[in-house]
C-alpha cells in the first residue's frame, strides 16, 4: 500500500484507478481528469466548494477537473476513484475538459436513474477486469472501451445543461448552443466578456440567447461567467501564494471588490477566509491510504458481486430526487 494522493494511469488507456481508504483527504483537484468516486463501503462524506455530501454505500460522485474536493470518514471505508483523462484523443471530443457534468446523489432525477444504474454498471465492470484481469482479453482495451463508454454516458446524461435548463422541452441542438457558450467562457474568462461579443463570434441573435440563457441557467449570463470565474479562482487559493487583488484581475475580475461580492454570495465565506480554510484542512490532512489489488483481493471481489447483484433490484437504489441547488437564486 501506498500513502500519497497521486494516481497511476494505466498503461495505453486515457484511464487510471486508485483503490483506497480515507481518515481526512487534504483538499485537491485533477487538472484535465474526470474523477468519479464509488463509494463501496462506507458512508464518507466529501465537501466540495458549495456543499457537504453523505456517499452511503453504492453512491457515486463526479468531480470536474477543478472540483476543489476532500473527503472524510471516522469508520472503515473503501473507495474507489476512477480517471478519465478528458484530453486524450480516444474521446474524440476537442475542449472535453471544458465541460461541466453533474453525477452525485439525491439531485439525479427518477427519469434518470436507470442511466445512472448502468453509468454504475460500466464502472464496476471496468474495476473488475482491472482488479481481474481476463487471460483471454487485453486490459488495456478493456479499460479504454469502458472508459469511451462512461464518457459517453457522461456526456449524454449527466452533462451540466440538463440539470440546469430543468426542462424536457430542450433539444440536442441547444443542449450544443449551451455547450459551445461554456466552452468559449471557459477559454476566455480572463478576459473582458460580454454578450454582444459571444452573438457576434458565434452567429446567435442577441435577444433570443439573452433569453435562451436566463431560462438555461437561472441567474442570466453576465452572472454565469462570474461564477465560472470564482470556480477557477478557487484553485488559485489553494495552490498559489498569490494576494487576492491578483487573483481578481488574472481571473477576469473588473476589480477585487467585485471579486469578493460574487465569491461571498457563492461560498458564504470570503476569498481570504476560504484559503484559510483550506490550509488549515491541508495541514491537518491525514494520509490517505491506498492499496494494491492484492491486498484488497477478497474486498473488492465481495463488494464488485454485491454492488452489482444490488444494481438488479430496483428496491435498493431508488432513493428520492432533490432538486439541483448550485445555482444561487436572486
Amino acid at each position: 500500500m501506498k500513502q500519497n494522493q497521486n494516481f497511476d494511469m494505466i498503461p495505453k488507456t486515457p484511464a487510471g484507478i486508485s483503490i483506497y481508504s480515507v481518515t481526512q483527504q487534504a483538499p485537491h483537484h485533477h487538472k484535465g481528469f474526470l474523477e468519479i468516486i464509488y463509494c463501496l463501503k462506507g458512508p464518507v462524506t466529501i465537501y466540495t466548494r458549495l456543499q457537504d455530501i453523505t456517499l452511503k454505500e453504492g453512491d457515486i460522485i463526479s468531480c470536474d477537473p477543478f472540483d476543489i474536493h476532500y473527503l472524510s470518514c471516522d469508520r472503515e471505508n473503501l473507495l474507489v476513484s476512477f480517471y478519465f483523462d478528458l484530453t486524450h484523443p480516444v474521446f474524440e471530443k476537442p475542449d472535453l475538459e471544458r465541460i461541466y457534468f453533474i453525477c452525485e446523489p439525491l439531485t439525479t432525477p427518477q427519469s434518470k436513474q436507470p442511466e445512472l444504474q448502468n453509468l454504475k454498471r460500466l464502472l464496476l465492470t471496468m474495476l473488475y477486469f482491472y482488479c481481474f484481469p481476463h487471460p483471454g482479453l487485453s486490459v488495456s482495451n478493456i479499460i479504454t472501451r469502458f472508459a469511451v463508454e462512461v464518457i459517453q454516458m457522461m456526456l449524454n446524461h449527466f452533462h451540466y445543461f440538463y440539470f440546469i435548463a430543468n426542462s424536457t422541452e430542450y433539444s440536442d441542438e441547444m443542449k450544443d448552443r449551451f455547450e459551445s457558450i461554456i466552452i468559449y467562457i471557459d477559454k476566455n474568462y480572463s478576459k473582458k466578456i460580454t454578450l454582444k461579443k459571444l452573438c457576434d463570434i458565434n452567429h446567435f441573435n442577441y435577444k433570443y440567447l439573452s433569453r435562451f440563457f436566463k431560462k438555461t441557467s437561472f441567474v442570466g449570463f453576465s452572472k454565469f461567467v462570474n461564477d465560472i470565474r470564482a470556480y477557477k479562482a478557487a484553485s488559485l487559493l489553494l495552490e498559489t501564494d498569490k494576494n487576492i487583488s491578483d487573483i481578481a484581475y488574472e481571473v477576469g475580475f473588473s476589480s477585487p471588490l467585485y471579486y469578493y461580492r460574487v465569491f461571498e454570495k457563492w461560498n458564504v465565506t470570503t476569498p481570504n477566509r476560504y484559503r484559510r480554510k483550506l490550509h488549515e484542512l491541508k495541514s491537518s490532512a491525514k494520509e490517505t491510504i491506498y492499496y494494491n489489488v492484492e491486498t484488497k483481493k477478497e474486498d473488492l471481489e465481495h463488494f464488485i458481486a454485491f454492488h452489482f447483484a444490488k444494481l438488479q433490484v430496483p428496491e435498493l437504489w431508488l432513493s428520492p430526487f432533490v432538486p439541483y441547488k448550485g445555482l444561487p437564486i436572486e
